[in-house]
């Protein structure tokens, strides 16, 4: 299954970080200090899930506030938030496409 993983940069207000992971994942402290330690990836979502990126695009702009150094990646590619943004859009956009075509069918009965 392909995934969109999450990266940070271990720094100074790495406290800070911890405190938004902690409040918006199921991770445990000592789980997030290590895998920022040890710059393994700290979220992981399915690509195909747009409820999962949606939750993960709220993270990290929780994150780029607080002033977290973030790296996106597709699998194991390096995307930028801008990626990550226009596929969104493009699967809200299809869902919304569908959801169209449903009603127009529909209504045709």
């Amino acid at each position: 299954m392909a995934k969109m993983n999450v990266q940070i940069e271990k720094d100074a207000n790495e406290v800070k970080y911890i405190s938004i992971l902690r409040k918006n994942t199921n991770k445990s402290i000592s789980e997030i200090k290590e895998l920022i330690n040890n710059n393994d990836f700290i979220l992981s979502y399915d690509l195909l899930e747009t409820d999962e990126l949606l939750e993960m695009r709220k993270i990290i702009s929780l994150l780029l506030e607080a002033g977290a150094n973030v790296q996106i990646y597709e699998d194991n590619r390096e995307v930028s938030i801008e990626f990550l943004d226009n596929l969104i859009e493009s699967y809200l956009d299809t869902e919304r496409y569908l959801e169209e075509v449903d009603e127009q069918m529909f209504n045709e009965d």
